[in-house]
């Protein structure tokens, strides 16, 4: 596990990064705050005092069915919520991108995409998630660490399909952030590290994962959590040392979840850790900008990350 004092030294680095390089830009993004939010207020004075003016005159004089009523009203509604919306959402999309670059510059080289994402087929032949046909995205980041190239991406993938009343239902097969590393070490062949499903580890295997064996290993510790499938048993334990598998065991602790999931394949490795949690949220609409703490919090969560890098060593050549 990276230690406590490599993270306070790396702390006090960053709060002198804070002062001379964040605050001015969190210092302009808060007179946008400002700007947007009196958009927001006005928005806000209007509808208190037109809304329901308009439902009682709709609810008066309409003349027609009571489903045509509820279908007006309803529009109305959803009409005056993405007025709403639409301050919050200009403000985040114009300040984002000043900010989020220059913060994960501190930790290494990097580009960000405000609605970026990793490639579908990427995704879809990694064999860690189930099947969706939505794809949606937040922060996206790519660059390198510690010169290891990487790829950040919040990411949401849903399974929606439409019922027999024409209603749509969403069932979410993913929601977290995803991780894509360049390793350092030839290999050929695709290996899987998942969540242990139990006695159902079969069954799921079987349905996923033609082509790949289930990949026995000594170490129970890691048996109890995750269970392996790959096409070449030979190199899933060249990757999969002792070494390696107690490092995962540390990665699994340090997000606190026995959900991370893996996948090697084409001298990549993918990481998939779900969570709920809006994350590398820098800027707030409804507070200050200026909050200290709300910017620690985004520094937690890139040295989080970037510890993967430093826990599974995956800027050495050699053997893990």
């Amino acid at each position: 596990m990276v230690g406590d004092e490599e993270y306070k030294l790396l702390k006090q680095k960053f709060d002198v990064y804070y002062e001379h390089k964040l605050l001015p830009i969190l210092r302009e993004n808060e007179k946008e705050r400002h700007r947007y939010f009196r958009y927001f207020e006005l928005l806000l004075v209007m509808a208190v005092l037109f809304y329901p003016c308009v439902l009682y005159y709709i609810l008066t004089t309409q003349q027609a069915e009571n489903d045509a009523v509820i279908g007006v009203i309803l529009g109305l509604s959803a009409l005056l919520l993405i007025f709403f919306i639409g301050p919050i959402y200009l403000y985040r999309k114009k300040v984002k991108p000043q900010i989020m670059p220059e913060f994960a510059n501190f930790f290494g080289s990097f580009r960000y995409e405000l609605g970026g994402k990793l490639p579908d087929n990427l995704l879809r032949t990694s064999g860690i998630f189930g099947e969706y046909n939505t794809h949606e995205s937040d922060d996206f980041f790519c660059g390198s660490y510690d010169e290891v190239k990487i790829s950040i991406a919040e990411e949401r993938l849903q399974h929606v399909k439409t019922d027999m009343k024409n209603n749509k239902i969403k069932k979410d097969v993913f929601a977290g952030v995803c991780i894509l590393l360049e390793m350092n070490k030839s290999f050929k062949g695709k290996t899987l590290v998942l969540t242990d499903l139990g006695v159902f580890n079969g069954l799921y295997a079987l349905k996923k994962f033609e082509g790949l064996e289930n990949v026995k290993l000594e170490d129970l510790r890691f048996e109890k959590f995750f269970e392996v499938y790959s096409d070449d048993q030979i190199e899933a334990r060249y990757l999969l040392t002792t070494a390696f598998m107690e490092r995962m065991l540390q990665l699994m602790k340090l997000f606190a979840g026995k959900h991370i999931q893996f996948c090697f394949d084409k001298s990549c490795l993918l990481i998939a850790i779900p969570t709920r949690q809006n994350m590398f949220e820098a800027n707030s609409f409804c507070r200050t900008n200026l909050n200290k703490s709300k910017i620690d919090l985004v520094f937690e969560e890139f040295y989080t990350i970037f510890s993967i890098i430093k826990i599974l060593k995956l800027n050495q050549r050699i053997g893990m």
